[in-house]
């Protein structure tokens, strides 16, 4: 299964429309359309307006925002009008074969900026808040991820054992299944997937969940089977060129993430977590010229 994720030229208000277009009904998906192709009209525009304009009716534009995360469809046009500002979005940014190779460090920078601005937006406060809350309570974690998305569970593992937390990668899908059928209601996996459609994660995911264990997942803006079965999701977005995926412009996403969680877990319990940091940092000490 593929499922499309947004274009980058799209603001993040619109991209999270984009991105469930096709997991929702026809109706929904008719005011998707007419809010993409009439972005600067919607922000003046009432529910009643967008239903007539979309041939829909009141509630589907209203359930519609609100099952997209957002307060209200009033919440989802100031989102949006602040968004509608004159934007040098990819447009500018598009790699071309014949860039010099300071111009595509430029554009590669740049797009790198625009993910993590996109994706800082597109992050729920409740999600970040509850996120914090399992992973502290959690007695193993436990990082699954395979390809690119499994260099950033090894990255995850290697910032969190300082910690002190019990926590491990694993980035081989069998051993990822044989882990996961030792978790139970007291650990906490964290699924990595910007497709959220890797069949090697699904399989370790669900048998966690057949266990008990919570499941946090970090994955791209579409409504995929591992955003279905998570927790909570954390979402990720990127622009995607010839020449570079949009999993691997993401991943610089997922990797900030993962940094945001190690000083949010600090912070939550700094004198216990701050201790093991420290001795950890220390331990090292002696292995420095």
């Amino acid at each position: 299964m593929v499922l499309e994720q947004p274009p980058a030229s799209l603001v993040p208000a619109l991209q999270k429309l984009h991105a469930a277009r096709s997991t929702v009904g026809s109706a929904t998906q008719r005011v998707i359309d007419f809010v993409l192709e009439h972005p600067n009209d919607v922000i003046h525009l009432s529910v009643t307006e967008v239903a007539e304009g979309s041939n829909s009716s009141e509630a589907t534009v209203v359930r519609l925002f609100q099952n997209l995360g957002f307060k209200s469809y009033q919440d989802f046009k100031i989102r949006l009008s602040q968004s509608l500002v004159p934007t040098t979005r990819s447009f500018e940014r598009r790699i071309e074969s014949g860039d010099t190779a300071y111009t595509i460090f430029q554009k590669v920078f740049a797009t790198s900026s625009l993910t993590l601005s996109d994706t800082l937006e597109h992050l729920e406060p409740a999600a970040l808040e509850r996120s914090v809350d399992l992973l502290i309570r959690a007695r193993r974690i436990t990082f699954v991820g395979v390809g690119g998305s499994g260099i950033v569970a090894l990255d995850a593992h290697h910032k969190f054992f300082k910690l002190g937390l019990f926590c491990e990668a694993v980035p081989d899908p069998h051993n990822a299944a044989q882990v996961a059928a030792l978790l139970g209601p007291d650990d906490v996996m964290v699924a990595i997937s910007h497709s959220g459609t890797t069949q090697d994660v699904l399989h370790a995911v669900r048998i966690a969940k057949d266990n008990n264990a919570s499941l946090i997942a970090l994955t791209g803006l579409a409504r995929s089977p591992l955003s279905k079965l998570a927790d909570v999701t954390l979402n990720t977005t990127s622009p995607e060129s010839r020449y570079r995926s949009e999993a691997v412009a993401s991943r610089i996403a997922q990797l900030c993430i993962v940094d945001a969680l190690v000083v949010a877990l600090y912070l939550r319990d700094e004198e216990r977590l701050g201790r093991h940091w420290q001795r950890a940092r220390t331990a090292l000490t002696e292995k420095r010229v």
